[in-house]
C-alpha cells in the first residue's frame, strides 16, 4: 500500500486523472500512481495494454500513459512534470527499470497494485532524451507549461487539435505488469457498511457500493441501497441508491459499464450505444420511482423498516453511468431528459462517477449544498440543453 505525500494527495484530489512517478518509503524507492475512470482501471486489471509516454517542449517536461481500453480510442492521461522529486523519479525509474505501481479511482481509493518493469530499449531512447534536455522546468503551471502540455498531447494524438500546438519530441515506453492485487477496501457508516473490490464479476453491485460510499458521510442517517416500494400487495426495488434530508429527496439508478463480463474489446461507437440504452432505461425507471413517491407509496429500507423520505419538494433523479463518453449523438437522451424535467417537475440528471465525485467535493459533505448544486447544474443543463457538463471545484481564495 502506499499513501500519498500531502502535496501529491493534493493534486490528486484536484485532477480528474493524472500519473505520478514519486518517491516512496522514505526514498529508499519510487513508485507510480495512476488516477483513472473505474472503466478504464478494470481494464488494466483484465491486462489491456499500456504505455508510459515522456516528451520534451523546451525546458518542460511531460509525462502521460495511454491505456487501450477500447481499440479504436485509448485513454490518454496527461501532465507536465514540475517537481524535482517527480524529475528524479523518473530518472530513477528509467535506470531501474522497476517499480511498484498503484490504481486509484475517482474517489481517490487504491484499488489494486503490483510490481511493473519497463522496456529496456525505450528506456535507454527517453534517458537520451532526458540528456539533451536544458535543466527541467520546476514551478507552478504557468501559461508556458500548458502550451508545452498541448503540445505534448497533440504530438501523442494527431487526430486532436490545439491552438498552435507544434508536434515535440516524444518516447513510448512499454511495461509490463505483474498479476495485480487486489484491495479490499470497506467502507463503514451507521448502519450498515460494503466493500468494494474492483475485480469482483457482479460489476452493477459494485457499482452501486462505491456510490453509497461516496454518499455515506453526506447522508449518514439517510442513505439507503436498494430499498423497496410496496404498491399494492407487490413489493420492488424502488431505486438503487436512496438519500434524503430535510428539504429534498436524491434517487440514483447506477449503471455500470461492463468490463469484467463484457470485455474491453469494443469500439467506440458500441460502448457509447451501450451507455445510452443504459441510460434510457434508467430514465423510464425513474419515472417510475417519481411517480411512486408523489402517490405517496409507502417505501422501506431493505429490512422492512419504512422510510420517512422528503415528499413536498421536486426530488433529484439521477441516472449515474460509469463514464460518459463524449462521442456520439446523445439528442435523444437529452430531449428525454427533457421531457423527463418537463412532465414531473423533478430535477433530472445524467452524471458519471466522476462528476458526481466533482460535485461531492464542491459541496463540501453539506446536503444542502449538494441540494442547490445540483439544482444550479440542471439549469445549466436546459439551458444548454448538452449532457456533456463538467463541474469544477472554485479554487479555494
Amino acid at each position: 500500500m502506499h499513501i500519498p505525500s500531502e502535496r501529491v494527495h493534493g493534486e490528486m484530489t484536484s485532477e480528474a486523472a493524472s500519473l505520478w512517478i514519486v518517491p516512496a518509503n522514505e526514498g529508499k524507492e519510487i513508485a507510480v500512481l495512476i488516477k483513472a475512470p473505474t472503466a478504464s482501471i478494470k481494464a488494466l486489471i483484465e491486462g489491456c495494454n499500456s504505455e508510459i509516454i515522456l516528451g520534451i517542449k523546451d525546458q518542460y517536461l511531460c509525462s502521460g500513459i495511454r491505456i487501450h481500453d477500447t481499440p479504436d480510442s485509448p485513454l490518454l492521461i496527461s501532465g507536465a512534470v514540475r517537481h524535482a522529486e517527480e524529475h528524479q523519479s523518473i530518472n530513477r525509474l528509467l535506470q531501474e527499470r522497476k517499480s511498484p505501481i498503484f490504481l486509484f479511482n475517482e474517489m481517490d481509493v487504491c484499488l489494486a497494485w503490483s510490481n511493473v518493469s519497463i522496456n529496456e530499449t525505450h528506456a535507454s531512447e527517453a534517458i537520451n532524451l532526458l540528456e539533451g534536455a536544458p535543466d527541467l522546468y520546476t514551478g507552478k503551471f504557468d501559461q508556458s507549461c500548458s502550451f508545452s502540455l498541448d503540445c505534448f498531447c497533440y504530438s501523442t494524438d494527431k487526430t486532436q487539435t490545439y491552438p498552435n500546438a507544434v508536434e515535440i519530441p516524444t518516447i513510448s515506453i512499454g511495461v509490463n505488469v505483474e498479476p495485480w492485487r487486489i484491495n479490499n477496501n470497506t467502507f463503514i457508516g451507521i448502519r450498515e457498511s460494503h466493500s468494494v473490490l474492483i475485480d469482483e464479476r457482479n460489476e452493477g453491485e459494485i457499482f452501486e457500493r462505491a456510490i453509497w460510499a461516496s454518499l455515506e458521510s453526506v447522508f449518514p442517517l439517510t442513505l439507503h441501497k436498494s430499498p423497496q416500494v410496496k404498491i399494492g400487495e407487490k413489493e420492488r426495488e424502488f431505486t438503487d441508491v436512496l438519500a434524503y434530508h430535510k428539504y429534498g429527496s436524491f434517487l440514483i439508478e447506477a449503471k455500470d459499464l461492463s468490463v469484467l463480463q463484457s470485455g474491453f474489446d469494443r469500439s467506440l461507437e458500441r460502448r457509447v450505444k451501450g451507455v445510452q440504452k443504459q441510460a434510457k432505461k434508467a430514465i423510464g425507471q425513474l419515472v417510475g420511482s417519481y411517480n411512486a413517491l408523489k402517490r405517496g407509496e409507502k417505501i422501506c429500507d431493505a429490512n422492512g423498516n419504512e422510510l420517512d423520505v422528503e415528499r413536498n419538494n421536486p426530488p433529484h433523479c439521477i441516472i449515474l453511468i460509469t463514464e460518459l463518453i463524449h462521442s456520439g449523438d446523445w439528442s435523444q437522451i437529452e430531449n428525454e431528459l427533457l421531457n423527463a424535467i418537463s412532465e414531473t417537475g423533478a430535477f433530472f440528471h445524467l452524471l458519471d462517477f466522476r462528476e458526481l465525485i466533482s460535485i461531492l467535493k464542491g459541496s463540501f459533505g453539506n446536503s444542502e449544498l449538494l441540494d442547490y448544486n445540483l439544482m444550479e447544474r440542471c439549469k445549466a443543463f436546459i439551458k444548454c440543453k448538452s449532457v456533456h457538463i463538467r463541474s469544477q471545484v472554485a479554487p479555494n481564495k
